[in-house]
């Protein structure tokens, strides 16, 4: 007995809806041109059919407005300016399903070049929207701050404090050096440091807490062992006694072997309460953002960033 065919129409899958990103630009980086820039990411959205929107950012901490708004609607956040940006976008986001990739258009962007990303807009790009794989970096709290790379109170303060936005998007590290000499016998003050509910107190010139290790370039640690997926923060104090002392740690960090400095103290832990009795800067991310007294801890959702492959 023959078989009939069957006349019903094969069902055919339904197409995938596009996945959704957000790209937030912070205008101001100054090392390209935002319309260039924006083209390029675009490009690259629409060769893999992602439907791609783009805010510029208006005002201080308004990526994290746009990011926290956006966490419902989107897979993915790209982070486009320096590392200021990264970690406003991260703030905004933490704590979702959100993956954020990191677009370096910044001054330093010392974040995405220790993570292995190019500068290229359209390399970076590829990686940040699919290309790469995603790590979960660790993400700590200064006060009302949220970071992905370093604070620091005294010296390093105390130089971004005085130097210029618009030099910092001109030439970049080159603009800190100025401020940098006018400090290198920065006064000494009485840090009293709370560590995981362990109270010191050391005389310091600066006082780093860390998750990144590194300044200007990735070969530049400040530390011994920083890990950015420890889940710790990293608590640097420098002392030396004068500017010799001063030079003396600049060049073991050139050198490559910070720990070998005489005057370098590394303690870890995931919290960290600083106060002094003297006004010391805070500088959070290269941005001053006030003085001590300060609170400090890890949070407890990383951060999902994708890096190169």
């Amino acid at each position: 007995m023959a078989l009939k065919r069957s006349l019903r129409t094969p069902e055919v899958p339904e197409q995938m809806p596009p996945r959704r990103v957000l790209a937030i630009v912070n205008p101001a980086t100054g090392r390209l041109p935002v319309d260039s820039i924006e083209a390029d990411l675009s490009y690259e959205a629409y060769r893999r059919g992602i439907a791609l929107r783009i805010e510029r950012t208006a005002r201080p901490g308004h990526a994290v407005d746009l990011a926290a708004s956006a966490v419902d609607d989107v897979d993915t956040i790209l982070a486009v300016g320096g590392d200021g940006t990264v970690s406003d976008v991260v703030t905004g986001s933490i704590g979702s399903n959100v993956i954020v990739g990191i677009i370096p258009v910044g001054s330093t962007n010392i974040i995405a070049r220790e993570l292995g990303i190019p500068r290229d807009v359209s390399k970076a790009a590829a990686i940040a929207l699919g290309d790469g794989r995603e790590v979960s970096i660790d993400v700590a709290r200064a006060g009302e701050t949220t970071f992905m790379h370093m604070a620091g109170a005294g010296f390093d303060a105390a130089i971004m404090s005085e130097t210029p936005s618009r030099w910092k998007r001109r030439v970049g590290w080159l603009a800190y050096l100025p401020a940098a000499a006018r400090h290198l016998n920065a006064p000494r003050f009485t840090a009293r440091l709370t560590i995981d509910g362990v109270e010191s107190e050391n005389t310091a010139r600066l006082v780093l807490c860390a998750i990144g290790g590194a300044i200007v370039h990735p070969r530049f640690r400040v530390g011994e062992g920083i890990n950015r997926t420890d889940g710790v923060l990293d608590i640097l104090i420098f002392d030396p006694p004068g500017l010799s002392g001063t030079l003396s740690c600049l060049g073991w960090i050139v050198a490559g072997h910070p720990g070998r400095s005489r005057w370098l103290t590394q303690q870890r832990g995931q919290s960290l309460i600083l106060t002094a009795d003297e006004q010391v800067p805070f500088e959070v991310d290269g941005d001053f953002v006030g003085y001590v007294p300060v609170e400090i801890s890890v949070l407890e959702h990383p951060a999902r960033v994708r890096v190169p492959r």
